[in-house]
């Protein structure tokens, strides 16, 4: 029960996520396309640092660490 609430609310997230790329690439004067926001962002040495930083740590703890025990 709780795991299809779990992966309905990511699929539902996902979706949004889509639907503001769509809405974005037809009106990019009004919201950033992913690809340009990444552009502007990925543009400092600090905030590249940073992102890989996040990406390990997300990989680490919900990948590779044996921090929680789910019986599903």
């Amino acid at each position: 029960m709780i795991w299809n609430l779990v992966a309905a609310g990511y699929a539902v997230i996902a979706l949004i996520a889509i639907g503001v790329e769509i809405f974005a690439q037809r009106k990019p004067d009004t919201v950033a396309p992913i690809g340009d926001m990444l552009d502007h962002v990925m543009k400092s040495r600090t905030t590249r640092v940073a992102v890989i930083a996040a990406w390990w740590w997300f990989g680490w703890h919900f990948a590779f660490a044996d921090t929680v025990q789910l019986n599903l």
